[in-house]
């Protein structure tokens, strides 16, 4: 009778909430982790995927995918001498990786394409470089934008004529950022090669010394990141930062987008002004401004004058200053006068977050 009174309770569900009024439930069983495999178990596993048997050779690839990055260097050595069978196999293990979405199994998937790719036989090569193509502007690209970012850089995009379509007809060029909070050092540049190749990298420098100011980054290695990437571009800056971008359409230091929380933003500089002096200097084209601001520090107070005004009356008054006539130079000196404005920023620190 007892043992039908406690089923019948059970069956209505009043014991369940007896246990939620305070008796605790019994824990659930734990799952035991999967042992991690050994050497000898990879290299068995790496032979079976030639074995006579269809399902011993689909068995060892399932092991293998399930083994992951620990198993990547075994593999990569496995590709340069196994048959046709292997290589496919192994091209399909590294591939499951790749995509998996799991950090801990797409840099040793990357890792071991990349060196793949290098490899003389043809066949291994091939395959290795099309899965790195076939995924450039998605996995690889954004995961090695995320990599940057947390090492301390960062990653503007601007337009340009890159090779990242955006839109019809609209494109984007990448701007990377390796400043003084950089903790890549040289090792991080492997995220820089695989950006697409229409790629401004950005490092900071001493103008006098032209020693390199990013940290952990050589000279070395940047001239080794020229030859492997030939269209990228590499710029140096001082330690100092405005937070503009050039529009170069026009001629003169045209501004064509102003950074969020910059120097310029704060002191209020628009896009489609003119700089036409910095720190009393006169100010010709970008160039000519970037390098004014090189011989600058962070905090520094600098006194900037810009031309405010529709792009016609800009330009005639660019036109004015070539023509040495009288009556041109008081036209020219009233329309200044009109359209001048006179900022003050204090600059920041260059390459930071």
């Amino acid at each position: 009778m007892r043992f039908l009174f406690f089923f019948m309770l059970l069956s209505l569900g009043i014991l369940p909430i007896a246990a939620a009024h305070g008796e605790e439930p019994p824990a659930a069983p734990k799952v035991a982790a999967l042992p991690k495999p050994s050497a000898d178990d990879i290299e068995r596993w790496i032979q079976d995927l030639n074995a006579p048997e269809f399902a011993k050779r689909e068995e060892a690839t399932r092991r293998l995918i399930a083994a992951g990055g620990v198993a990547a260097e075994p593999l990569v050595k496995a590709a340069h001498t196994g048959s046709l069978e292997v290589t496919c196999r192994i091209n399909t293990i590294l591939r499951n990786w790749y995509t998996s979405g799991k950090d801990e199994l797409i840099e040793p998937a990357e890792v071991s394409f990349e060196q793949l790719k290098e490899s003389k036989n043809r066949h291994i090569a091939s395959r290795a470089d099309a899965t790195l193509e076939q995924f450039a502007d998605t996995i690889r690209q954004d995961r090695a934008l995320a990599e940057i970012n947390k090492l301390g850089g960062s990653v503007k995009e601007l337009p340009g004529n890159g090779l990242r379509a955006i839109g019809p007809g609209e494109s984007k060029q990448l701007m990377v950022i390796l400043g003084r909070d950089w903790r890549g050092g040289d090792d991080g540049l492997k995220y820089v090669r695989r950006l697409s190749s229409d790629t401004a990298l950005y490092l900071l420098q001493n103008r006098v010394t032209e020693k390199l100011l990013t940290p952990g980054v050589t000279p070395e290695a940047v001239e080794q990141l020229r030859r492997d990437m030939p269209r990228l571009r590499v710029a140096y800056r001082g330690p100092a930062f405005l937070g503009i971008s050039p529009q170069n359409r026009l001629p003169g230091c045209y501004v064509g987008d102003v950074s969020p929380d910059s120097p310029a933003f704060k002191a209020k500089i628009r896009s489609g002004d003119v700089v036409t002096k910095f720190d009393g200097k006169p100010v010709a084209d970008f160039e000519e401004l970037v390098s004014l601001i090189q011989d600058k520090q962070p905090g520094d107070k600098i006194k900037v004058e810009v031309l405010r005004g529709d792009e016609e009356e800009i330009l005639f008054w660019q036109r004015l200053q070539s023509v040495k006539d009288p009556a041109a130079k008081e036209q020219l000196e009233n329309l200044h006068k009109r359209l001048a404005v006179d900022v003050e920023v204090t600059l920041a620190e260059w390459g930071t977050k």
